[in-house]
């Protein structure tokens, strides 16, 4: 761009480099965020990050006359004095102010800048500006792993699959370049969870492993821990059951009590031992769980399947206990994401416990609440309950087994409990 007193942004330049400018269907970026934003707002952010492209784009050896510094030192003014929210204007005013002697603007201020929208633009339900600005991130500081790493998360946390996987090799390589193993090793875990959500578990198991090696011959413990949980996650899903409690297991040994990720751990296990029909195992860990979650939807569904267990396990006390705050959780909630699934669940255990009011009239509601959220499989599910109920058929332990644990089994419970006693109180399951 040549110097002018235009606003920067407003040009002709074709920005012809890998940049958030192009989402899937064609349209541009800038579209998106126009969208998004207030009119007071959309306009400035969008010039923002069109500027901060440009900079990322050029050689920096051209950068100096990509903008008017007069002009850009005036429109960082008319930033730090504005009146819109300052979490988004001053961050907006260092990007500006940097730009203004392009030549000398560091990759550091200017990245870590882009981070700071980035925050406001989650904070305030800006998806697409968010993502823009990580990008942004990573393209000004192309040498640091973690930007592009951590684009490639926030891409994937949004369901942006594809341009996670190329953000995310892009951090492995850097990464590898730069001696970071620590980052390496985020990048191929981060990388096998992508592979994960596409599907692709077989492909997800092999770049997990990678991972795992890397950990551990560089004595990453903690990432080791981490690895050996998303393993455990992978291995399940390829009905590797066997595999996917060892990791579980491994992920244990190393998690301590508090740990971000031991309740997904606990939780993640004891769904994978009512699938296998071990109730029994599963019973204590989710009894455990019960009280660190706040959130109304996450307590709803621990509460449910801990109900589900006991009932399949002849524990009436804790069923009635379990159920009654389940269903009363549900009625103060009923939009709630989880609740035909509780209901169903809590009506597996009354069945099992031959209460059979009960077990009708909670399958019932299950199914009428799924319908009007067109939760088809909850819908035959409940159905299928429900006609056994209906004629008074016992649960068949054929189908639904307690598979009696033996002592290592049952200890791998106990150790979860025990760890579970001593971590925080959690508001949200993820």
């Amino acid at each position: 761009m040549s110097a002018s007193t235009s606003r920067p942004g407003t040009g002709s330049r074709n920005a012809d480099f890998a940049s958030p400018l192009t989402i899937p269907g064609g349209e541009m970026a800038g579209t998106e965020i126009v969208r998004e934003l207030p009119p007071e707002l959309a306009l400035t952010v969008w010039q923002t990050l069109r500027s901060v492209l440009l900079w990322a784009a050029e050689h920096p050896a051209h950068r100096g006359g990509l903008f008017e510094p007069s002009a850009m030192e005036q429109w960082e003014l008319e930033l730090l004095e504005g009146t819109f929210d300052p979490d988004l204007r001053f961050p907006l005013a260092v990007i500006v102010g940097e730009l203004a002697d392009a030549a000398r603007a560091t990759p550091q201020a200017l990245a870590r800048a882009c981070l700071c929208v980035t925050e406001w633009g989650l904070a305030h339900n800006a998806v697409r500006t968010a993502l823009g600005f990580t990008e942004a991130a990573a393209l000004c500081w192309p040498d640091h792993p973690r930007y592009a790493w951590m684009a490639g998360r926030l891409l994937r946390a949004h369901g942006h699959l594809r341009e996670a996987e190329l953000w995310i090799k892009r951090s492995v390589r850097v990464a590898g370049s730069m001696g970071d193993w620590e980052a390496q090793t985020l990048g191929l875990n981060s990388l096998g969870n992508v592979f994960a959500e596409s599907g692709n578990y077989r492909k997800a198991l092999h770049t997990h492993a990678q991972s795992l090696r890397l950990a551990r011959k560089h004595r990453l413990r903690e990432r080791e821990g981490e690895v050996l949980h998303d393993l455990f996650v992978a291995s399940a899903h390829m009905d590797d059951l066997d595999s996917a409690e060892s990791y579980a297991r491994g992920a244990l040994e190393i998690y301590r009590s508090g740990h971000a990720r031991l309740l997904p751990l606990a939780h993640d296990l004891a769904v994978l031992w009512i699938q296998r029909g071990q109730f029994d195992r599963a019973l204590p860990v989710l009894l455990a769980l019960v009280d660190h979650f706040t959130d109304p939807a996450d307590r709803l569904f621990i509460l449910a399947s801990a109900g589900w267990a006991s009932g399949v396990c002849g524990e009436e006390a804790h069923f009635q206990r379990l159920s009654n705050e389940a269903v009363e959780l549900s009625e103060q909630h009923p939009a709630g994401r989880s609740v035909a699934r509780a209901l169903y669940e809590l009506g597996l255990g009354a069945w099992h416990l031959e209460r059979w009011e009960s077990a009708e009239a909670l399958l019932f509601r299950a199914e009428t609440v799924a319908r009007t959220r067109g939760e088809a499989d909850v819908i035959v599910l409940a159905e299928s309950v429900l006609s056994a109920v209906r004629s008074r058929q016992p649960a068949n332990p054929a189908k639904v087994e307690v598979a009696r644990a033996s002592a290592g089994h049952q200890s791998l419970a106990g150790r979860f409990v025990a760890k579970l006693r001593g971590a925080a109180v959690l508001t949200e399951a993820r």
